[in-house]
């Protein structure tokens, strides 16, 4: 098994793809409620597997074995609080709107060729947003079997044969 070969899952594909295709054209070209669940969707379904990725391949480089899986389920849940809390509470969706304005403030700058405002990003407090959650089961469902696919070990030239 390569090194956070989850990543190249069907799933973990279709929601990046999801995800940056409804960030960038579904929601200006159709906003309103199902837009905002696909992108819930689609960001639940992925982000956790993008920190649990980068331990996993700086463990590699060092000769380490996989994170176990129990650090996945840390970002995981993770992931679903800092949801809940951003969709719950003021203080969080403060803190997300300007965390996510600083990330992206350097990328503003370069495009505009000129140093911006920072301005906090737009965000919509609904509560049904907490209906993504369960997307949260994915990246689980994704390393998951691709460890116990790494255990079974491949099949033999023997019983493909058959």
């Amino acid at each position: 098994m390569t090194r956070a070969g989850y990543l190249l899952h069907p799933l973990v594909i279709a929601g990046l793809a999801l995800w940056v295709i409804n960030d960038h054209l579904l929601k200006g070209a159709y906003p309103g409620w199902w837009t905002s669940k696909l992108g819930d969707l689609a960001g639940l379904a992925v982000f956790p597997l993008i920190p649990y990725a980068v331990i996993d391949l700086w463990r590699a480089r060092r000769g380490l074995p996989p994170p176990p899986v129990s650090t996945l389920a840390l970002w995981i849940a993770a992931t679903g609080l800092a949801l809940i809390a951003i969709k719950t509470t003021h203080v969080a969706a403060d803190a997300y709107r300007w965390s996510l304005a600083a990330a992206q403030w350097p990328v503003r700058a370069l495009r505009v060729g000129a140093v911006v405002p920072l301005r906090p990003v737009r965000l919509a407090r609904d509560l049904t947003d907490l209906l993504a959650l369960p997307a949260l089961l994915v990246p689980w469902f994704v390393v998951r079997s691709r460890v116990t696919y790494a255990r079974r070990g491949r099949p033999s030239r023997m019983s493909q044969a058959r």
